[in-house]
């Protein structure tokens, strides 16, 4: 054995040790045949492999060398010929190894070649020949003779590989195998604190190892820095020898900008796949043919990291159909639109780590333990509010605080608060940056500065304003992962994904100037700060007290706020916010500004003016606005020069407001009126200068007695809501004409005196809604699809003509609930698309009559006059319903106080089985008929 060469595989990924096996064996007997056979395959399987193929000229020199080596090797493979006693060098290589293994963490692989393990462990046959040449040639070195002996032993009584009449390839693959599996199995790095992922890694492991399944791709997405690339290296380490081939393409967004940067990636996979250099690949086309070709016939698992668009995962990947069963793949993306609707696929989204998960996370990194140390608890708490589970921010924020004092601490916590981590910052911009032209970003900006947590549709009434397709391009938005919509159909950004966008419109704003922050706000309306390139403003003086800016006091030149909190000017603002009114004089609490500041503003879109006062002529007012919100608008009547006609949303919840318009006013693209609260408010506008109007807020107007005759010609006409106008005696017959109307509140009109002149059977509508409350700084609508409200205090005498009463026959929902009703009208049967029936505390309620087949739900709850319903429904609920004595084609003749507590069980027993999610029973108190 001459000369030592290394032979390093192209992956990188085991940097951390020099050597991850030692090959020893007798170059005379296999070095051409067995031993160069497994070598071959260890450096295919990417496994650094030291071998030294050469015995003569050896000098003292490589023996230190071996020694080094075998030191440096995890791994050491003996392979036991016929002839290895007979070398010197191979037992004294043996003896180090053995060595190694007693004091260091080494693998010892006895391979037996064409051997026996009791000839190596006896020395006989070949061995025991050896061993007398030894013995005559170091009869002075006995003990070096008896070191070998002893080594000898020791290494035959370790588990090996015997290939005796076997296959010598298949010997080879057990090897390496065996080897593998030895081996350090984080080939990729996954992060020391990899915490609350494991749920979803086993999710994904379970799908990996389901060769049945019919998808072939896994997909997971989410925002940038939410450690979706940590998620597929853990999965791909614990899998990826299981598959013949596999490969590992990282940043494939960043290397396809390249020239050729997509060869570049086909090459790799190839590479990979076929273990070997791939020749030159011209173009993409050539690449995916050659890659169809090796997919087809090989089960390989692939991860493709980090892709952008759908023209880089058909490069590398395309069709699923090329795939041969059981091949795997795993993309990780910002984009969940990259993979068409009709590809079978698992689509896994990458959540960010709950609030315990998040605070271990960052305790790890800043303290070094799972949990902060004492006197850090509040401030750990704060920046983990401020992560909001996205472990880039926790791991890059708790590193950068580890070992420092409170002060410092303190001072970052005010910096987070304003400008964002620069490391996070950089990372969560690659998804703006990438959407496709300015149109995208501002409108991505606009969500993030002004619409972030708003209802969606309203939001996109506001952005068409804009001239664009505004809900097609937030679903953009959503696939980018940039924008989502929760579950009470608002929009929504992750917090340091909305601190980006701002960030970014901050840098912008000498262009374009976004206004979100309620002091800058107020700087630019009392024309300290310039306004000529604004887009947007909002300014909140209820949240702006919220945030502890509590007195507001204005003086000769500027608008100066004090941070401390007046537990008077809470109380006040609070009483008028939820229906009180400021007396006169009491409106110095909030700051009255001049209208010339309306006039270095002509360009804005969008205008937010919460509980701000005005002094001055509105004759320079915007003319360009598309959304305008001013809650507490202080005006008795909106001015009539007042230049509106581009206006599509107008919000003026809670003003002072007695005529909306002195006059007609003209707002041909509005869509929303929202006057909700308007305690004052005696009559609405005409209508006619409104000819686009969709929705109409009166909610709570409680002094409201005339809608105007007009609204009849209201032909878009979709929501009126009506709710508490408590002063609304009648409703004009125009509203008959209304053929668009969808939903219709009038719940708490108490001295509504004209309901059933309508006909309603005429309407096209299909839902009747009520509207509940209103949220931080702007309106809100909550629909419940297909719902009629009637008012909770009509009289007996009102309700009991609602029997001949005509429903829509569109209905799926119907809500009565409170009413004075006696009975239902026999035509409600003939409610094909009733779904559920809302009965509840109806005290005059006696008997139901025969119902909608296709009825779902029913509830009559604490109707205690009820005592006959014809067809009771399975799913029926009635609380308190202790009178109930007759169902006809349910359970004739039965009181419900005979179901004794042992029957409820088993009823509840038998159908949690089939439908646990629907059913609950409380014996004595509230029941549901099953």
């Amino acid at each position: 054995m001459a000369a030592a060469k290394y032979q390093a595989s192209s992956s990188s990924r085991f940097s951390h040790c020099k050597y991850q096996v030692f090959l020893s064996f007798r170059g005379e007997d296999t070095r051409k045949n067995f031993t160069d056979h497994l070598y071959t395959a260890l450096v295919q399987a990417g496994i650094h492999t030291f071998r030294d193929d050469d015995e003569i000229g050896r000098g003292e020199n490589i023996e230190s060398e071996l020694q080094k080596a075998i030191q440096q090797s995890k791994i050491a493979i003996i392979v036991f010929s016929k002839d290895y006693a007979s070398s010197r060098w191979c037992l004294n290589e043996l003896v180090m190894i053995m060595e190694r293994r007693r004091t260091a963490d080494c693998i010892v692989l006895p391979v037996f070649y064409d051997v026996e393990p009791s000839q190596v462990r006896k020395q006989t046959g070949s061995f025991a020949a050896a061993f007398v040449e030894h013995e005559k040639r170091f009869k002075e070195e006995m003990e070096m003779v008896n070191g070998w002996r002893v080594a000898l032993k020791e290494v035959a009584d370790l588990a090996g590989m015997v290939l005796g009449d076997g296959y010598e390839a298949l010997l080879v693959q057990c090897i390496v195998e065996k080897v593998s599996k030895n081996l350090d199995p984080k080939i990729f790095h996954v992060p020391l604190h990899f915490i609350g992922r494991d749920p979803l890694v086993n999710y994904i492991n379970s799908w990996m190892q389901d060769e049945s399944h019919d998808a072939a791709i896994a997909m997971l997405y989410g925002i940038g820095g939410v450690g979706k690339t940590a998620i597929a290296k853990s999965v791909f380490n614990q899998n990826f020898r299981k598959f013949e081939c596999r490969s590992f393409l990282s940043n494939v967004r960043e290397i396809s900008k390249e020239s050729k940067g997509v060869v570049c990636l086909q090459r790799q996979l190839l590479a990979d796949i076929l273990n070997k250099t791939v020749d030159e690949i011209h173009d993409v086309d050539e690449g995916i043919i050659k890659i169809k070709d090796a997919l087809c016939c090989r089960r390989t698992l692939i991860v493709l990291d980090d892709v952008d668009n759908r023209y880089q995962f058909n490069a590398i990947i395309g069709m699923q159909k090329r795939l041969r069963q059981g091949c795997k793949i795993i993309v990780t993306t910002r984009n969940k639109g990259l993979i068409a609707a009709d590809d079978e696929f698992v689509r896994c989204k990458v959540e960010p780590l709950d609030n315990e998960k998040s605070l271990e996370l960052f305790s790890w990194h800043a303290f070094g333990q799972a949990y902060p140390v004492e006197g850090f608890v509040e401030d750990a708490w704060r920046i983990v509010h401020h992560c909001n589970g996205l472990p880039l921010a926790l791991s890059v924020i708790g590193s950068s605080l580890s070992g420092k004092g409170r002060k410092l601490w303190g001072s970052a916590l005010q910096e987070l608060a304003v400008i964002p981590n620069c490391e996070v910052q950089n990372v969560l911009g690659i998804s703006y940056h990438s959407l496709d032209d300015d149109y995208q970003k501002n409108l991505f900006l606009d969500i993030a500065c002004f619409f972030n947590g708003m209802d969606v549709d309203y939001a996109v009434k506001i952005l068409d304003g804009r001239g664009i397709g505004a809900r097609f391009r937030i679903d953009k938005l959503i696939d980018r992962c940039l924008v989502e919509i929760n579950n009470d159909k608002r929009l929504w950004m992750h917090q340091l994904v909305r601190n980006m966008g701002r960030e970014i419109a901050r840098q912008e704003s000498p262009k374009c100037q976004r206004i979100w922050h309620h002091m800058e706000a107020l700087g630019v309306l009392n024309e300290t700060i310039d306004a000529g390139k604004l887009r947007g403003l909002t300014i909140d003086m209820h949240v702006l007290m919220e945030d502890d800016y509590a007195e507001v006091v204005r003086t000769n030149s500027m608008v100066r706020c004090k941070r401390r909190r007046l537990n008077f000017f809470q109380q006040r603002f609070s009483d008028f916010f939820y229906g009180g009114k400021l007396q006169t004089g009491e409106t110095s609490l909030f700051p009255n500004l001049s209208t010339d500041a309306f006039r270095k503003m002509p360009d804005v879109k969008f205008l937010q003016l919460n509980y701000i006062n005005f002094q001055g002529s509105f004759e320079h007012f915007p003319k360009n606005l598309i959304w305008l919100c001013w809650h507490g608008f202080s005006l008795r009547s909106i001015p009539n020069h007042v230049c509106l006609e581009k206006l599509v949303v107008l919000d003026l919840s809670r003003s002072c407001l007695v005529d909306a318009w002195k006059g007609k006013p003209f707002l041909p693209k509005l869509k929303i009126l929202d006057l909700r609260h308007s305690l004052d408010l005696i009559r609405t506008p005409d209508f006619l200068g409104l000819p686009a109007l969709e929705k109409l807020i009166l909610e709570d107007c409680i002094h409201l007695v005339q809608i105007h005759e007009s609204i009849g010609d209201l032909q878009r006409l979709l929501v009126l809501n009506l709710k508490n106008c408590t002063s609304l005696v009648e409703l004009p017959e125009e509203i008959n004409r209304l053929n668009s109307l969808q939903e219709l509140v009038l719940n708490g009109c108490s001295n509504l005196d004209s309901l059933m002149n309508m006909e309603l059977e005429h309407h096209q509508g299909r839902s009747l809604l009520q509207s509940d409350g209103i949220v931080a700084s702007t309106s809100y609508i909550t629909s419940f699809s297909l719902k009629l409200f009637f008012p909770f205090r009509f009289s007996a005498r009102k309700m009991s003509r609602f029997t001949s009463f005509s429903l829509p026959r569109s209905l799926k929902r119907l809500d009565l609930s409170g009413t004075s009703i006696r009975s239902l009208p026999e035509s409600i049967k003939d409610l094909g698309l009733l779904k559920s029936l809302y009965l509840k505390n109806c005290k005059m309620l006696q008997t139901l009559p025969e119902l909608p087949p296709h009825l779902w739900s029913l509830d009559v709850s604490f109707c205690y006059s009820l005592q006959r319903v014809s067809n009771l429904n399975p799913w029926t609920i009635a609380h308190g319903c202790d009178q109930f004595v007759e169902f006809q084609d349910w359970m004739k003749q039965e009181s419900i106080q005979r179901f004794d507590s042992h029957m409820l069980r088993t009823i509840e027993m038998v159908s949690a089985q089939i439908q646990p999610s629907s059913f609950q029973v409380l014996p004595r108190r509230p029941f549901y008929f099953l």
